[in-house]
C-alpha cells in the first residue's frame, strides 16, 4: 500500500496531461517555413490535446538559443521544440557552444521529410543530365552556390561532389533567394536546394532539376531521377524535421502529444499546406524517427570533419 501512496499521484498527474497550454517552439522567427507549418499544426493539434498549444519563436545562431532554452526546460511535455537534420545533427558539430545534441531530446512526433534537387539554369548550353554536369565539373573549373556555410545546402552540394569524385569551389551566400538568383544568371555552375525554395523556379523554366536527392521521385518531379538512379550511388540528402521535448518525457505526455500530431496531419487543410511546400509527411514510430536520425548522424559528422568546417 505504501508504494501505491508514492507512485499512484505521479501517475495521475502523468495521465492527466494536459492540464494547461502547451508551448511550441520554433527556431526561426515569424514567417518563416518552419513558422508557418508549426502555426498550422499547433492549430489542429489543439482540439485533440483539450488544450491551447501555443507557439513561440525564438530565433538566433542557428537554433542554439532555442535548443538550449528547450533543453533546459522541465521533462514534463508542457515544452516542445520544432526542429530538424541540421540543427540536430550538423549545428552542434559546427559550433563547439551549442552545447546541445540529440540526446538531449526526446523524439515526440516525426512531422516531414524534404529532399533537395540538383539545379542548373535553364539555358541552352546547360547541362541536361547529371553525368552531363559531372563531366563538366571534370573538364574545367567550376562554381557552385550555397545559402550558407555548413548549412544543408552546402552540405548537400559536397555530398553530391564527393559521389561523382569531382570538386567544385563554393560560393556561399545569405540565404537560398541571393543564391538561386545568381545560378540563374549564370555566376555560378550549379547549386542543391530544397524543392520549397526552388520549385517556382523550376516550373517558370529558370532552373532544371537534373536529379533529386530523396530515396525515391517527387511526385511533382516525376521525370527527373534520383540521384542514385542517375548512377551516384548513396544515402538520401535532405531534411528530417519533427517535435522533440526535453530529455526524459513521461511516454503517457509523448503518446498524447504524438496522437494530436497524427490527428493534425489527418487534416486536409495541414496537408495542403505541407505540399505547398514540397515537404512529405512522416509516418513513422518515434523509435523509427530516433533511428533514421541516428543512422545519419556518422554520415553528417564524417563530411563535416572531412571538410573541417567550424563556425565560433
Amino acid at each position: 500500500m505504501a508504494s501505491l501512496g508514492l507512485f499512484g499521484p505521479v501517475y495521475a498527474q502523468t495521465n492527466d496531461f494536459p492540464k494547461r497550454a502547451v508551448t511550441l517552439v520554433i527556431p526561426q522567427g515569424p514567417g518563416s517555413g518552419s513558422d508557418m507549418v508549426g502555426r498550422m499544426l499547433a492549430e489542429f493539434m489543439a482540439p485533440k490535446l483539450g488544450q491551447t498549444v501555443i507557439v513561440e519563436n525564438r530565433p538566433g545562431a542557428g537554433g542554439v538559443i532555442a535548443h538550449q532554452s528547450v533543453k533546459r526546460e522541465a521533462a514534463d511535455g508542457y515544452t516542445v521544440l520544432f526542429s530538424s537534420t541540421a540543427q540536430l545533427l550538423i549545428v552542434p558539430i559546427l559550433n563547439p557552444a551549442a552545447n546541445y545534441t540529440l540526446k538531449d531530446f526526446t523524439p515526440v512526433a516525426p512531422l516531414m521529410w524534404a529532399p533537395f534537387a540538383v539545379l542548373v539554369a535553364n539555358t541552352p548550353d546547360a547541362p541536361n543530365s547529371i553525368q552531363e554536369l559531372v563531366d563538366i565539373i571534370r573538364s574545367r573549373p567550376t562554381a557552385y552556390s550555397s545559402s550558407g556555410i555548413g548549412n544543408m545546402t552546402h552540405l548537400g552540394s559536397e555530398s553530391f561532389l564527393r559521389r561523382a569524385g569531382v570538386q567544385s569551389t563554393h560560393v556561399p551566400y545569405q540565404g537560398s533567394g541571393a543564391s538561386l538568383t545568381d545560378l540563374m544568371g549564370g555566376q555560378v555552375l550549379f547549386s542543391v536546394d530544397s524543392l520549397t525554395a526552388s520549385m517556382t523556379h523550376i516550373k517558370s523554366g529558370k532552373l532544371k532539376a537534373l536529379a533529386v536527392t530523396g530515396e525515391a521521385r517527387e511526385a511533382s518531379l516525376p521525370d527527373v531521377p534520383t540521384l542514385n538512379e542517375a548512377g551516384l550511388a548513396g544515402p538520401p540528402i535532405g531534411v528530417l524535421g519533427g517535435l522533440f521535448a526535453p530529455a526524459g518525457v513521461p511516454d503517457q505526455a509523448i503518446g498524447k502529444i504524438k496522437a494530436s500530431v497524427e490527428d493534425a496531419l489527418n487534416n486536409p487543410r495541414l496537408l495542403e499546406r505541407f505540399a505547398a511546400t514540397e515537404t512529405a509527411v512522416l509516418k513513422l514510430s518515434n523509435d523509427e524517427f530516433l533511428a533514421k536520425l541516428r543512422e545519419q548522424a556518422p554520415y553528417w559528422e564524417g563530411l563535416v570533419s572531412e571538410l573541417d568546417l567550424q563556425i565560433k
